[in-house]
């Protein structure tokens, strides 16, 4: 096996053993990885606000009005990482929450894209109605119940994580 292809492989088996962690972890406990997420969404925040604030304190060149510009968007970010951690749980609510927003709002969106599109495709347009549909209604039922959606989306995503990972774990056994 040439240097290449040992890479690729040795890349694939990471790869896989990396998603089989987080897609058990996600999966046996969605509530705790939810909250780790959030966790480290809260310490990125106090990270990005201790270095913003740093630059803007030690950057001279930059005009005064900048400076304070760059000072209160550094307090903003450590207030938010502050708030996260201060209340992890309803932080881990919150991000399930605008999950199922987002991305109920980009389905009923594709949906309504479909829908609008339907008549210059001159044939499937069978499908393209039924795909704009599930799309649609996927959609709506996410932005009526995003923390419902938002959940079985975390979970939808730990089973595919943990799927494809032993997927590429097999197919790093396997292959030789």
């Amino acid at each position: 096996m040439d240097a290449f292809t040992s890479r690729v492989r040795r890349t694939i088996g990471i790869d896989g053993l990396i998603s089989t962690i987080m897609g058990a972890f996600i999966t046996v406990w969605p509530e705790k990885s939810a909250s780790f997420v959030a966790g480290m969404i809260g310490f990125a925040f106090l990270a990005i606000g201790v270095s913003k604030l740093l630059v803007s304190l030690r950057d001279t060149d930059q005009g005064k009005s900048n400076r304070i510009i760059g000072i209160i968007m550094s307090i903003l970010y450590m207030v938010a990482g502050l708030f996260i951690f201060l209340d992890i749980e309803t932080a881990t609510l919150s991000l399930l929450v605008v999950v199922g927003i987002l991305t109920g709002l980009t389905w009923a969106i594709e949906g309504i894209v479909q829908m609008t599109i339907i008549n210059r495709w001159g044939s499937n347009r069978v499908w393209t109605f039924i795909s704009a549909l599930i799309s649609l209604l996927a959609g709506v039922t996410l932005v009526f119940s995003p923390l419902f959606g938002g959940l079985f989306l975390w979970e939808f995503f730990g089973i595919m994580l943990l799927v494809v990972g032993i997927v590429k774990l097999v197919h790093v056994a396997t292959v030789r």
